[in-house]
């Protein structure tokens, strides 16, 4: 039953990716409030890696490419800084903080198959980015709820 689920998932993965892509690359830009849902593109693959290795018990080359790809968005999305940086707050911020989580715990998984100190920083790093992302993203949206910004448009 379990595969069934996987299954779906990579399928679903794989199309909705391409189906976005294609409106971010070809179809008018998004609104400056939904950029941080950029981050979603990290979190397919991060899952993809820890549920292969739950599922069959091993990572093998697969396994890698998606976490190669999960990496590749992070890298890129962290290069793209300057733009998150300049962002006004918006409930979608919350966007980065699961990705971010995915990403750590996928490398914390292979991580514990390889014993390579790159998959242990990897983790440490999308972990300590993950909960600053939290904590910051728990306190500017308490400051909007207090002073109503949140519930404004």
């Amino acid at each position: 039953m379990l595969l069934f689920f996987f299954s779906i998932g990579c399928f679903f993965w794989i199309l909705l990716s391409a189906m976005i892509m294609q409106r971010l690359i070809f179809e008018q830009s998004l609104e400056s409030k939904f950029i941080p849902t950029l981050f979603i593109f990290i979190a397919p693959p991060s899952i993809f890696v820890v549920d292969f290795h739950s599922l069959f018990g091993i990572h093998n080359a697969l396994s890698f490419m998606g976490f190669n790809v999960a990496l590749f968005f992070v890298l890129l999305l962290l290069s793209l800084g300057n733009i998150f940086t300049k962002l006004n707050f918006a409930p979608s911020w919350w966007a980065f903080t699961f990705p971010l989580c995915a990403f750590g715990i996928a490398s914390f998984d292979l991580y514990m198959i390889e014993f390579k100190c790159f998959y242990g920083l990897l983790g440490i790093l999308g972990l300590v980015m993950a909960s600053f992302a939290v904590v910051f993203i728990s306190y500017k949206t308490l400051k909007a709820v207090v002073s109503g910004a949140i519930f404004k448009e």
